[in-house]
């Protein structure tokens, strides 16, 4: 049986003000090593989207074979700035209210490569657990 414990995605994050963007799929038009590091996104630069009106925060993740067991998988977001939009993969999939967000995002993801993409244009708040949850599906 697979894993069912949430695979944390608030670690690893790069970032770069939208002038060279792709607002849905995150890719820029500049090497991904020209962006900014973050070792966790609470640390994302908040001058930088003071400065700019808007930034994104783009964070690659893989996920492990579940085999031939039924597994859909949800985006859960604690807390993120009010405004927040969340792509994946080029799937605009929310954007953060001032509940916590909850996407079902199966039909989004794949084994290998994925890419989150945060599109922040507030610098007033924070982020707090951002997490890929596995749940078994329902019996049919």
């Amino acid at each position: 049986m697979t894993n069912l414990s949430p695979i944390s995605l608030d670690q690893d994050w790069r970032y770069f003000p939208t002038e060279d963007m792709d607002p849905a799929y995150g890719a820029s038009l500049l090497d991904e090593s020209s962006w900014g590091v973050l070792a966790r996104i609470e640390d994302f630069p908040r001058d930088v989207v003071q400065f700019h009106r808007e930034l994104h925060l783009r964070h690659q993740f893989d996920l492990e074979p579940i085999g031939d067991q039924c597994l859909r998988f949800h985006l859960m977001i604690d807390e993120a700035p009010k405004g927040t939009q969340f792509y994946i993969n080029g799937w605009h999939v929310g954007t953060m209210g001032d509940s916590p967000l909850v996407s079902d995002v199966t039909d989004y993801v794949t084994l290998e490569g994925n890419v989150l993409l945060l599109r922040l244009t507030s610098a007033r708040g924070t982020f707090s657990r951002l997490q890929l949850q596995p749940v078994p599906c329902d019996p049919a």
